[in-house]
This record gives C-alpha cells, structure tokens and sequence, in this order.
C-alpha cells in the first residue's frame, strides 16, 4: 500500500492534465468547425456563377464579339443576347461572391494557425496517455500484489482463529489435566508433610510425639477407610503395585506359587511417538525395584562396623529409591488414566512427567552426594580417633617405660 499512494497520486495528475488539455483544445475545434462550416456554405452559394468580375466581363465581351464578328442566325443572336443579359443579372452575385472568397482566403490562415494548436494539443495529450499508460501498468501490478497480500492476510486471519480456537481448548484440557494431576499427587504430598513431621519428631527423640502422631494417623486412616468407598477403592488401586512388587496378593498375604499376578500389563490405546517410546521404558526401571519396608522412625544411633555403616547407607538408599519410585508412579498414573487423550495432548504431559523425574532424579542425586559426604566424614572422624588413641597409647607406653627408668635409679 505505501507503493501503491503515489502511484495513484501520479495517475490522479495526469487525469488533471489531460482534462486541462481538453479543455483548450475544444474552443479551438469549434472555432475550426464553424469557419468549415461557413466555408462549405460559402461554394455552395457560388456554384453557378463566374469566380471573379473579371472572368464575368471576359465571358460578356466574348459573346459580343460573337454576335458582331460571326455569321450567326436570328434565333442563335437571340439566344447569345438572352445569355449576356443573364450573366449581366449575376454580376452583383459575383462581386458578392467575390466578396466571400476573399473572406475565406483570409480565414484560412487563421485555419491553419487553429490547426497548428490543435496538433500541439494532441501531440502533447498524446505524450501524456503514454505517460499515464505507463503508471497504469505500474498500477496494475501493484493492486494485483495488494490483493495478494489481502488474500494471504485473510488465510492468516483465519487460520488464526482457528490456531486460537484450538489453544483454547488446549488450555482447557491441560488445566484440566493439571486438576486431575494435582488431585492425583495430593496424597503423596500428604504422606511427605506426615514423613517429614515424624523424621523431625525422630530427631527430637520425642516418643510420646511420635506414638500421638501415629495413633492420630492410624485412627484418621481407619475412620475414612471404613466410611469413604471412594478414598477405600483408591487405596486399594494404589497399594497394587507395591503388594505385587513384594509378591504379596490383594489381602497382603504371601502368594501362592500358582496364583497369577494382581497387575496385568496392559498394552495402551494410543499410538505413541518414537521418542516418547523410547524415553519411558527407561524410567520405567525405577519403579520395578521392590519396596524394602525400613524403620524410618529409628532413633537408635548406628555403631559397629564400617560393613554396619555401609548396610545402613544401602538401606537409606533403597528407602529413597522406593520413595522415588512411587512418585513416578504417582506421576503416570494421570497418563494411565487418559489413555484416549489426543496424542499431542499426551506428548506434553509425558513432557512434564519427564520434567518431574528429573527433578526427582537430581534430588535423588543430591541426597545420595550427601550421604556420601556424610560417610566421608564419619569415616574420616574414626581415623582420626584411631590416630588419636595410637598417639595416647604411644605416650603412655613412653610414660611407662619412663616411669620404670626413675624406679630402677
């Protein structure tokens, strides 16, 4: 469009100035028009008739020198003095015609000079159609190029109405997803905030805190199993996995050797993409691992050997290793639950649940570097206090054989 303005500005002058040329050239075409038209009626009149006085007095003289010089005959006499006295009627026609004649030869340069302006005129009006011919064509292209981008603009506009339509609505199924996501996690940030509450009671040492928090628990757990199907029935679907990692069967029982087991692997109803089956089974490998069931509300300070301390350590792992790993169970069971959701719609939150793991992963990380540090250090405490009873044996064993040397003397 910023082309296309002084492209139409130009052509707009130019239709000005051919209207101007017109306008010049008209009174002079009129003008020429009538002094033809007086010109046409001029000969018309004059058809007939001698051109010139002189031309009427030489046509007169030669018919008297027929009559008196030539045997004529009465009738032939009569009729060359019936001619003379006609032509002698027409002279006062003549001199008039003669009269006009000279008119027209004087119009006729005024004529040519009003012809003159008038091919100036047209030279000039000529020039300027070329001109505006050319901005034409220019024109041309560039309302076609308008309308191509006028068309583009329109496919984009729609094509964005239809690009917000549909992130609306994916907006609205991710909040969604979150909602049934966030209500699906909500016992295991629970069971975390209760974990916490107990390690910290650990650390106080504090017993009676820790039996009032635990029969509180235990009665609270109970009285909602025995009223709240739903919350029984949830229950029950998240203690499967663990029950069937530890071999057990749906009443907590040990398994027969024929009974099959309470999960079934199931193959899932939507159609994956390459990098997302590639990605999971990996993490999948972290929830296999069996539950190790540790006494976490231990107080009692571990001693013993350094085989004691690395027992321990495993163990504290494993217990961070099973918590892990029902968290990512906890964490695919939104995605389980959805399996006839839009592929897209699961790619991203297979996105997010990868997105969790890792921040699960680099926790997991960053607690196993602290147990090691804290290792480290216990280990680097005994040395020092085996060097240190080394060194206070070695004195005493010197003070001992000092204390020999002054009895003896």
């Amino acid at each position: 469009m910023s082309q296309l303005q002084p492209v139409l500005k130009e052509n707009k002058k130019y239709w000005t100035v051919i209207e101007e040329k017109r306008k010049e050239r008209e009174p002079l075409q009129a003008a020429l028009g009538q002094l033809r038209t007086e010109n046409t009626a001029a000969r018309e009149k004059s058809m007939g008739f001698c051109s010139s006085e002189e031309e009427l007095d030489d046509l007169i003289r030669s018919l008297h020198y027929q009559i008196q010089h030539e045997s004529n005959t009465l009738s032939e006499e009569k009729q060359l003095l019936k001619e003379i006295k006609q032509l002698e009627a027409t002279r006062e026609k003549v001199i008039a015609n003669a009269a006009i004649k000279a008119k027209i030869q004087d119009s006729k340069g005024q004529q040519d000079a009003i012809q003159d302006q008038v091919k100036l005129l047209g030279a000039d009006l000529n020039e300027v159609f070329k001109e505006k011919e050319a901005i034409k064509a220019q024109m041309t292209q560039l309302l076609e190029k308008v309308k191509v981008a006028e068309d583009a603009i329109k496919s984009l506009e729609d094509e964005l109405g239809s690009i917000t339509e549909r992130r609306n609505k994916a907006l609205q199924t991710l909040n969604g997803l979150r909602r049934v996501h966030d209500e699906a996690n909500a016992c295991f940030y629970q069971n975390r905030l209760l974990l916490n509450m107990a390690k910290d009671l650990a650390v106080k040492k504090d017993v009676k805190g820790l039996e009032e928090l635990s029969h509180r628990e235990v009665d609270k757990f109970v009285k909602q199993y025995s009223s709240d199907k739903t919350f029984r029935d949830d229950y029950e679907k998240r203690i499967l996995s663990s029950l069937d990692s530890r071999q057990l069967s749906r009443d907590g029982c040990m398994r027969n050797p024929d009974e099959k087991p309470i999960i079934v692997e199931a193959s899932p109803a939507v159609k994956l993409e390459p990098a997302s089956l590639e990605v999971i089974p990996k993490k999948v490998k972290e929830v296999v691992k069996p539950y190790m069931p540790v006494d976490t509300v231990s107080t009692k300070k571990p001693q013993g050997t350094k085989k004691a301390q690395g027992d321990e350590l495993t163990r504290s792992i494993e217990v961070d290793m099973s918590e892990d790993a029902r968290k990512t169970q906890d964490l695919q069971k939104p995605i389980k639950e959805s399996k006839e959701i839009d592929p897209s719609k699961l790619k991203e939150m297979r996105r997010e649940e990868e997105i969790a793991k890792a921040k699960l992963a680099m926790e997991r990380k960053k607690k196993l570097a602290e147990k090691a540090e804290a290792k480290a250090a216990a280990r680097a405490q005994k040395e020092a206090e085996k060097k240190q009873k080394a060194r206070e044996g070695e004195e005493s064993k010197k003070e001992g054989r000092n204390g020999g040397t002054y009895s003896a003397s």
